[in-house]
Order: structure tokens, then sequence, then C-alpha cells
């Protein structure tokens, strides 16, 4: 039987995980997935390892979760859904070219002449579902690389990280994602999101010292 302490002392590491999903799930049914997941962690965690059980767990949580959004059925995207995107795609590379020069956002929706909510919209939801063919037990950055603290090692943080870059701008996040997790230059950036280098570079502080204080608090 599976032990209420337990899950209580856990609860917050199992609702930041499964965060990361609520957007397209109840958040209470990720949370009894995480439990299960939980368990398992339970049931062949070695208490003379020298990892804590946290740290041990997380995978195990997180597999649970990650399985439970695989196989439902729910979150196919629409032929609708996904011709859009694709039409999205076509459009921002064929601006590059005639732009020389990545398009923002803006520039492709008026040139496809749709709604910028409904782009956004089917860029999320794609964006979403191709990233669970991917393995998503691992992490696609490191604490250090982000805010130069080197805390890898310490779970809690490094979902308050994830939770932190969530909680930032459209536009935070997406200089955020291609400075540190495209490595674009801030020069690419700049041309990328219609900005001059000297903005990119004064957000990019902004940004990092805000997503530091936020963690630290």
């Amino acid at each position: 039987m599976m032990d209420i302490k337990l899950i209580k002392e856990n609860a917050k590491l199992i609702y930041k995980i499964a965060s990361k999903y609520s957007k397209y799930y109840d958040i209470e049914d990720l949370f009894q997935e995480g439990v299960k997941g939980l368990d398992k962690a339970r049931k062949n965690y070695d208490p003379n390892s020298n990892t804590k059980f946290s740290t041990y767990a997380f995978k195990y949580i997180l597999g649970e979760i990650v399985s439970y959004v695989k196989n439902d059925r729910n979150i196919k995207v629409g032929n609708e859904t996904m011709k859009l995107y694709q039409a999205y795609e076509k459009a921002q590379e064929y601006l590059t070219n005639k732009l020389n020069r990545y398009p923002t956002l803006e520039e492709t929706c008026n040139f496809m002449g749709v709604n910028s909510s409904l782009v956004v919209d089917a860029i999320r939801k794609c964006e979403f579902t191709t990233s669970l063919e991917s393995s998503l037990s691992e992490d696609d950055f490191t604490l250090e690389q982000v805010t130069g603290i080197d805390k890898t090692d310490q779970i809690d943080t490094l979902l308050d990280l994830k939770a932190e870059l969530e909680n930032l701008s459209e536009e935070e996040r997406r200089i955020i994602e291609l400075r540190y997790f495209g490595d674009y230059t801030q020069s690419e950036i700049a041309n990328y999101l219609n900005m001059s280098q000297v903005q990119v570079s004064r957000s990019e502080q902004k940004i990092l010292k805000k997503i530091k204080t936020n963690i630290a608090a």
C-alpha cells in the first residue's frame, strides 16, 4: 500500500513535473499518474545509495506522466491545425529567403492572412506533440547554461527554472530559447525578432537577472 506520508512529502515535486503538461490535461489526473511513478521509485530505491530519493524518483514520476500523455489519443493534433502549422513553416522559409532575414511572427501571420493567436496555438500544439517523440526524460538545458548556477543535481531547483521559463512572455522565452537552446548569436536573434543587437543584449541580461532573482527567492 502506498505511503500517504511519502506522497505528501513529494507532492510538490509531482505537481511541478505535472505542471508542464497541465495546459492540456487536468493537473489532478497528471498528479495521480505521478503518484504511480513515485510508488515504483519507492519499490526500487536503495536507501543505502548516495542518491537522494527525490532525485531518484524524478525519472519514475516523469516517466509515468509522459507515458499517460503519449497513450492518450486526445493529444493528437487535428488536420487543420497541422496544415496551419505546416503553412506557417513554409511561409517563414519563403519570407526568410525574400527578406534575407528571419521574419517576425507578425510579418509571417500578415503574409498568411491569418490571426496570430491561431498560429501561436498551432505552433504550441504541434511543438508539444513533436517533443513527445523525443526522450522527455532528458533535459534540454542546465542551470549553468541559463543562470550560471551549477546545481544540476538539485531537482527542485531545475524544476523551478523550468517554471520560470514558462512564466516568461512570448518574446522573452523566444530570446532564451534561441540564445541557449538554439545556439543563436545575439545578432542572429536580432534579425529573427526584428530587434537591434543592443535590444537583444539588454533583454537577455534583464531576463537572466529576473530568473536568478525568482529562483533564489
